[in-house]
């Protein structure tokens, strides 16, 4: 979520050479006096094209950092499968996901979303 709507502060980075006589968090970036670093986070997302087959089932899962930090890749999709041949839709697999997920002691944001394609049908 912080590459989206938050965390500002992480988009337009500190430099703290410009200006020795400021406190560091009123220290930015300055054009004139030193190269422009970019920001640490950005929200362009990465996007990429897949083929899918006619005669294959595909499984797209994606979720925050509350859920990927607290669980390894390989369970989540074990899982996630497991509930989808049992018949479960995608809709209440996302949501059991992130009611496990958020109701850990110290959890983040959990947020997932789960879609499932029949090949080219889809």
């Amino acid at each position: 979520m912080s590459r989206a709507l938050g965390d500002l502060q992480y988009k337009n980075p500190v430099n703290a050479v410009d200006d020795e006589s400021k406190p560091p968090k009123a220290r930015r970036a300055s054009s004139s006096l030193t190269p422009v670093r970019g920001d640490f986070l950005s929200n362009d997302p990465y996007t990429s094209q897949r083929m899918l087959q006619s005669n294959r089932r595909y499984l797209l899962v994606i979720v925050s950092d509350g859920v990927s930090n607290r669980t390894d890749d390989t369970a989540l999709i074990q899982h996630v499968m497991k509930l989808s041949m049992r018949g479960m839709r995608a809709d209440d697999i996302a949501q059991e996901v992130t009611s496990i997920t958020a109701s850990r002691p110290t959890s983040d944001n959990a947020s997932c979303v789960v879609a499932m394609f029949d090949g080219q049908q889809s």
